[in-house]
């Protein structure tokens, strides 16, 4: 049987999969790695050639209609045993759902799961022929390469504030190495559920034996209930308990919803090893690699006991955790939790930028709450501001502002500015904190950073955005060592310590 392998990211994420079991159809276990941390359907998209036929199921054999090349379809679920895709499409008589072969819309099936960036704004057009223009693929956006032909590349990228997708050629080959993901530090944490903040994952017992259970337990500070994350070379992460120095594990490799997760002895296996998802608002999702299903609390019962489990991604509080850190970060140099992910968060966003300076980035369509192109809309402060609202869902830390001088003023009336050394200060900056630039005065501020760690040999570490790049982009860059950013300099206004 023809297996339509990688199907974005190896997906179908929790919609699919519900789909999936609701029609009977066979769940092929190895394409469901990223099922649950990616959100790519719907997607947009027209025919990759001609004219298609459709079908009255994903098997594909009773014809039910066809979709014409000037069509735009959306393909809303995968089946991966029968290579199909559930779609639909307009009519004479509305809009139809029904069912299309894969290969209909994308160049190659097998296409690698990986994700990047193209660095730069692109037209997307309907076909590899480039014609017929459908939409922009701007430098930040996060894509999937699904095929290259005769100097173009087919990409499936975001619309709609990442809400649905686009299929679609631009001019140019793209090939992505790597798969983007969640930066988290490695660090102990406890794992505060989202259903109540006073209960985490801990080990039942305080068990330092293999096959101990994973449950819910109301916070006690014990080191049952704590967890040391580590990053692999793979991307994904292993959860060992502090305790027992035994990882977090997926009984027997299970890979049907309601698997136990029990902490055993580590054995490098798919069991053991989770990508860490931003789920917003602070919390995240742990996916397991060996059966693409979401750590869990069973039912969404709070109590003492209950059993922590994985189950298809689904979206809700029992599948949600906060990181708590119990200790310092190699990071930072500032232990609370917050700071930790506002730092990891920007790092990520490093490279990201527009294009020549045009300041269409989405930093500022966030902001402007529409894209911006033109000069005028400096994005540095909107970049602080937007990366604090992704990390605690609010801007009370940092504020709402596109204007640097504004933030001073915030910060100033807190009584949580200081002056840099240059202007009379004596505050040493730590991570967490944003440093403000002057073009000379006291009183306004050009540019704005967040420190990631305390100075080294005093020049500052931070990252920024709306940097100039050698190619005449502007983008997010991290500083380490910049003779414009040293403690005693002059263009360091000075820093504000957000209450996060």
């Amino acid at each position: 049987m023809k297996t339509f392998k990688n199907i974005i990211g190896k997906t179908v994420i929790s919609v699919l999969i519900t789909a999936l079991v609701l029609t009977g159809v066979k769940f092929t276990t190895i394409n469901a790695e990223a099922a649950s941390y990616t959100n790519r359907i719907p997607i947009l998209c027209y025919t990759l050639n001609g004219r298609v036929t459709t079908y009255t199921s994903y098997t594909c054999k009773s014809v039910s209609g066809y979709i014409d090349t000037t069509d735009l379809v959306e393909i809303t679920a995968f089946y991966t045993d029968y290579a199909s895709v559930k779609v639909k499409y307009p009519t004479a008589r509305g809009i139809k759902t029904a069912f299309a072969k894969a290969s209909s819309f994308f160049y190659n099936e097998s296409f690698s799961t990986n994700t990047g960036s193209t660095g730069r704004k692109l037209t997307a057009y309907k076909r590899s022929t480039g014609n017929s223009t459908i939409g922009t693929v701007y430098s930040s956006d996060v894509c999937i390469v699904t095929g290259i032909s005769n100097g173009r590349t087919q990409i499936l990228y975001p619309v709609s504030g990442g809400n649905s997708y686009k299929l679609g050629w631009v001019t140019g080959t793209y090939n992505f190495s790597s798969k983007t993901q969640t930066v988290i530090p490695d660090g102990t944490y406890k794992l505060v559920s989202a259903l109540d903040n006073n209960y985490v994952a801990d080990i039942s017992g305080g068990s330092s034996e293999s096959q101990a259970n994973c449950q819910l337990y109301q916070s006690n500070g014990t080191s049952a209930q704590k967890f040391s994350i580590k990053c692999n070379p793979d991307g994904y992460y292993t959860i060992k308990n502090t305790g027992s120095g035994k990882v977090l594990d997926c009984e027997n490799g299970g890979n049907s919803d309601g698997t136990n997760v029990w902490q055993y002895d580590s054995n490098s296996t798919s069991a053991q090893r989770w990508k860490i998802i931003d789920a917003g608002n602070g919390y995240y999702t742990f996916i397991c690699k060996c059966n693409g299903l979401a750590l869990d609390v069973s039912g969404g019962n709070v109590y003492n006991g209950n059993n922590i489990q994985v189950y298809s991604s689904n979206g809700t509080n029992s599948q949600k955790w906060k990181l708590e850190a119990v200790s310092s970060s190699s990071v930072t140099n500032n232990t609370k939790p917050t700071v930790q992910r506002i730092v990891a968060y920007e790092l990520s966003q490093v490279g990201t930028g527009d294009n020549k300076g045009d300041n269409n980035v989405k930093y500022n369509t966030w902001y402007w709450k529409k894209e911006i192109s033109g000069s005028g809309y400096a994005w540095c402060m909107a970049f602080q501001a937007y990366c604090c609202y992704q990390v605690t869902g609010s801007n009370s830390a940092i504020p709402f502002t596109a204007s640097c001088t504004n933030a001073v003023d915030y910060f100033k009336k807190q009584g949580l500015f200081h002056y840099s050394r240059y202007y009379g200060g004596t505050y040493t900056p730590k991570a967490g904190d944003l440093v403000f630039y002057t073009k000379g005065s006291r009183y306004s501020s050009c540019h704005v950073g967040m420190v990631t760690g305390s100075p080294v040999n005093g020049y500052l570490q931070t990252v920024e955005g709306n940097i100039e790049c050698k190619d005449g982009d502007y983008r997010v860059v991290e500083f380490t060592k910049n003779s414009k950013r040293t403690v005693n300099n002059s263009y360091v206004l000075g820093y504000a310590s957000p209450k996060y």
